[in-house]
């Protein structure tokens, strides 16, 4: 695999993990899911050929048909076991000690400004979910899950943290995920740091004016 190419993957790969590490010890299974959600991510799901994900992968057809029988098979995996765990990692929204669980939510939409890709691309999750929920059951299955699990981290920060006046937990943690990737959904040649962080502030502000 080219250098370029391999750089490009581990930017994309890294998207939504400080941890994560791509070698050339990967099996070839790993190698088709993390070249998958590098071209899924970038293109979409509709915008990925399976001759774009042979040619990425470097493999011959009938090894990529002998980990995954479709590309649809080859996405769902991707959800299950690369964005999912990266969601989980990367939103991990634990209770802090001394730290009110609206900084701890604060903090982490900052953070999203530091990684390069998701202010270019936005979410993942959120656009597979804009492009194939409405459309397949089973995508809308796998990215419910995903969801859920993050606004219940979000909700468990808001039901443990006291507030001036006691919002709606349940909407407000809906309404935070919808703000942050609705300013992460702007076209690649609108989306900046910046841009995001300026918008982004008004969320912040807002959460701000929550807090005792």
């Amino acid at each position: 695999m080219q250098e370029s190419r391999r750089n490009r993957w581990f930017e994309i790969y890294t998207t939504l993990s400080y941890n994560a590490t791509m070698t050339s010890k990967q099996s070839t299974r790993d190698k088709i899911l993390d070249a998958v959600f590098s071209l899924v991510y970038i293109n979409g799901y509709n915008g990925t050929s399976m001759s774009m994900i042979l040619k990425e992968c470097d493999i011959p057809k009938g090894s990529l048909y002998h980990f995954f029988k479709s590309k649809k098979e080859m996405v769902l995996a991707v959800l299950k076991e690369r964005i999912s765990p990266r969601m989980d990692e990367f939103y991990e929204f634990k209770i802090i000690e001394n730290e009110h669980g609206i900084d701890t939510i604060i903090n982490t939409i900052l953070k999203v400004a530091n990684k390069d890709a998701l202010v270019q691309y936005g979410c993942p999750l959120n656009r597979l979910n804009q492009e194939m929920s409405p459309v397949d059951k089973d995508f809308e299955l796998e990215i419910n899950v995903i969801y859920n699990t993050l606004k219940n981290k979000i909700k468990n920060l808001l039901q443990n943290a006291t507030f001036n006046q006691e919002p709606d937990i349940d909407s407000l943690s809906e309404f935070i995920i919808a703000t942050v990737w609705g300013n992460l959904s702007l076209s690649s040649t609108q989306s900046s740091k910046d841009r995001y962080l300026r918008s982004i502030s008004h969320l912040i502000n807002y959460l701000k004016s929550l807090k005792i």
